[in-house]
């Protein structure tokens, strides 16, 4: 029991102190018990390196050591809650969605026939995520690049919650189950039905005129949970903290670091790897970046390269079905309960591909 309490005030602070999405914050669980950094006071303690070798995105790190002095000493808490600039504010929970071209998807020039022997190293919360963002280019294509990342994300997340649960990492029921989405409109996404709040978007999005309240944001609920609603949609544009939706850049900036080539075709080798050992820690920061971009660019073509075969012959709905078969037969084979939340494993682009209608 108390483990489990450790765990679950270890997830509260990744996810609404240090604002780390609940996917990506519960793989860090057991490495950060490992080292004894369970609280945000070991975290605030410790040297940095050590968190670190946890979480080795720097900005993702800053978050985290800066979330747990903040923890750690509430007049400092206070002092940052009360001097935050609102607009500041605003901007973070929403994100640049007035500069679609800011959020597309990584792209690569790699032809398809050398994805053929490209290996992906990933766990699956990313894989779902660049599945369904690749489906909703097909299966709603009315919505802007920004309403497809944040209704990716809320499917994501949804799913995320769900799984905690059974697995007996988090208690209680989820927003969703508590009532939170009732009397919101639904948008089905790989099988779940999330709910959304209409939002108004100008014309010639992605090149197609978009008529105002037909984009949507996917509502996070857990948010709106904590806030106590209610979700007006007309008035919480105005509130400080900025409605509860999921903003469009959490989820695009957790895929472009969540893959990583390995053991790839030569020719791609100079090109693409990351590299081993002494050789790796010199690389630069940037160029790590890069690497895992073109990772994530690469993944997402070998999926679209998979949608577009069947549009012919597939309704939206029946992409959307098909969608979730393909995920489940090229996930990452992982262990079985929690040990296997977050878990690593290979992904062979040959096999997604080898989904093609032929």
């Amino acid at each position: 029991m108390a483990a489990a309490a450790e765990v679950q005030a270890l997830l509260r602070f990744l996810t609404k102190d240090a604002r780390i999405p609940l996917a990506e914050a519960m793989p860090k669980i057991n490495a950060l018990r490992k080292q004894q950094l369970n609280t945000p006071e070991n975290i605030a303690k410790a040297d940095e390196a050590d968190v670190q070798s946890v979480f080795t995105d720097e900005k993702v790190l800053k978050q985290v050591i800066n979330a747990a002095k903040r923890v750690s000493n509430p007049k400092k808490r206070a002092s940052v809650q009360s001097s935050a600039p609102s607009s500041k504010r605003v901007r973070t929970e929403l994100g640049p969605a007035d500069d679609e071209a800011l959020l597309a998807p990584p792209q690569t020039d790699v032809p398809l026939e050398k994805l053929e022997h490209v290996i992906i190293e990933t766990n699956r919360a990313p894989l779902f995520l660049a599945f369904t963002i690749t489906v909703l280019a097909y299966t709603h294509p009315e919505q802007p690049v920004s309403s497809r990342w944040s209704l990716a994300q809320g499917v994501v997340s949804a799913g995320a919650q769900s799984k905690a649960k059974y697995l007996g990492l988090t208690s209680g029921p989820t927003a969703e189950e508590d009532g939170w989405a009732q009397g919101q409109p639904k948008v089905k996404i790989m099988g779940r039905e999330i709910a959304v709040m209409r939002r108004h978007v100008a014309g010639d999005v992605d090149g197609d005129a978009t008529t105002p309240g037909n984009a949507f944001w996917a509502l996070d609920l857990e948010a709106l949970r904590k806030s106590n609603g209610p979700l007006i949609a007309g008035k919480d544009l105005k509130r400080s903290s900025g409605p509860p939706i999921h903003n469009a850049t959490a989820p695009r900036n957790y895929l472009l670091k969540s893959m990583m080539i390995i053991d790839p075709d030569p020719a791609l080798a100079s090109e693409t790897t990351e590299g081993n050992g002494a050789m790796a820690k010199k690389k630069s920061t940037h160029e790590v970046v890069r690497k895992k971009e073109e990772a994530a660019a690469m993944m997402l073509k070998a999926i679209d390269a998979v949608c577009k075969s069947w549009t012919s012959v597939l309704t939206p709905e029946q992409l959307d079905q098909r969608a979730q078969t393909w995920y489940t037969r090229v996930r990452p084979d992982v262990e079985q309960g929690q040990a296997g939340w977050g878990q690593r494993g290979q992904v062979r682009l040959a096999d997604i591909l080898r989904l093609r209608k032929g």
